[in-house]
């Protein structure tokens, strides 16, 4: 095709807005589609792990994250609130709340401002409290999915979606930041000092969002910043405040034992089988830690340095650099495991949005829901493809749209707030 020829179907994409939609519904449709074919298989792995987690006769398997959450914020109730990173302290509240002791470990590394959010669940029973926690972070995730691409597929594709069922079981934060990123993104360019709140509250998990203030860095979003700063300020003084002087001193003591849990060693060592990293996918393999991060670190990098290109680059759309900013949270943090996948369906959903003005490049429709696959399959097969997903996406996002525009200019970008009146208007 020459460029006259994509110029002019460009041109006349232009004036479908119907056919512009159908394809934009086409990305969440297949991936939505690829997953209910395998809900048999889903169900029952679900099915399957609930049993042996939570009913088999063995309890010592029966703990899901969340346990270390809900102590935790216990901890914070009952004015220990510094114990909780005395792993041996803090196993013991956990164990109290379960009923039964369980093998190993499940320590508690998360920052005193995670620890107060969480406290007001911590004053009911642990299983109530982690359904109220599961709750509120799908609804979030749910709001934040609709507010990007308002449709009924949008929903499906987001609860189809791989690991929406471990999250579910385990508890963990996943939906949370998920949200709090895709939200934060909505508002960058309207509303940047909001979006820099937003983005502060995901100190709370700090390494999956290591790439957003690099990126508002450079990218010279200064009103973003500020509010980032004021919100992870705000924080620090708040728990600071409420759950007393000795909690921050106490997290920081921690980090050392957290560090050696990360590189796979200590008393609770990472399972290397869970992560989602190209770190974690390469330690899978047998390769030696320093080796491991060397490569890992050279790969985030390359992806840093794109990203910034694309972030500074006013012809590039406002989705298109949303969506490649989830997708490079993931890819450039070693820590990442199978529950944080969410941020690449956000990032996915803002691909669609890019696709109502601009178009599909050759291949992005299989591609994504060949991801979704991947990802499903990864839960079953580990490591499977998912400590490659998030650079995979990265790439070919990169290369079919900000790169592909070398073969022919597309339309002048249009931000977030133009394509969410344009679906409003279909």
């Amino acid at each position: 095709m020459t460029t006259g020829d994509r110029q002019a179907l460009a041109a006349a994409n232009a004036n479908d807005p119907a056919g512009r939609r159908r394809a934009a519904m086409l990305l969440v449709a297949l991936a939505a589609m690829l997953l209910v074919a395998l809900a048999a298989i889903n169900l029952a792995y679900a099915v399957t792990l609930i049993w042996f987690a939570y009913a088999a006769a063995d309890p010592r398997t029966a703990i899901p994250d969340f346990a270390a959450f809900w102590a935790a914020g216990r901890m914070a109730l009952d004015g220990t609130s510094a114990l909780a990173y005395d792993w041996q302290a803090h196993r013991a509240v956990e164990v109290a709340g379960l009923g039964h002791d369980f093998g190993g470990w499940m320590p508690w590394h998360y920052p005193p401002p995670m620890q107060l959010a969480i406290t007001p669940l911590a004053a009911l029973p642990l299983w109530p409290a982690m359904a109220l926690w599961g709750t509120l972070t799908l609804g979030l995730y749910l709001w934040t999915c609709w507010r990007i691409l308002p449709d009924r597929l949008t929903l499906a594709a987001a609860l189809a979606v791989v690991p929406t069922v471990m999250l579910l079981i385990n508890g963990q934060a996943g939906f949370l930041i998920a949200g709090l990123i895709g939200l934060a993104l909505i508002e960058l360019d309207r509303r940047p000092l909001g979006a820099g709140l937003i983005l502060g509250l995901t100190g709370v998990k700090p390494q999956l969002a290591a790439a957003v203030p690099l990126m508002l860095i450079a990218a010279g979003r200064l009103r973003a910043i500020a509010g980032g700063l004021a919100m992870l300020a705000m924080l620090a003084a708040v728990s600071w405040e409420a759950l007393g002087g000795a909690s921050w001193p106490a997290f920081i003591d921690s980090l050392g034992a957290t560090a050696e849990t990360f590189a796979g060693t200590g008393v609770a060592a990472q399972r290397w089988e869970m992560g989602a990293s190209l770190f974690s996918g390469l330690r899978i393999v047998g390769l030696d830690l320093g080796p491991a991060l060397a490569l890992h670190g050279a790969a985030a990098l390359g992806v840093l340095a794109l990203l910034i290109r694309a972030w500074r680059s006013p012809a590039v759309a406002a989705d298109l650099r949303a969506a490649l900013l989830c997708y490079a949270t993931l890819a450039v943090t070693p820590r990442v495991l199978s529950y944080d996948l969410h941020i690449l369906l956000i990032g996915a959903l803002f691909q669609a949005r890019h696709v109502l003005s601009q178009g599909w490049f050759r291949g992005e429709q299989p591609l994504l829901g060949l991801a979704a696959l991947g990802a499903f399959l990864s839960l079953l097969f580990a490591p499977g493809v998912t400590p490659v997903l998030p650079l995979a996406l990265f790439a070919a996002c990169w290369l079919g749209h900000v790169r592909g525009r070398k073969d022919g200019p597309e339309r002048p970008a249009r931000g977030a707030s133009h394509v969410e009146k344009e679906i409003k208007a279909l």
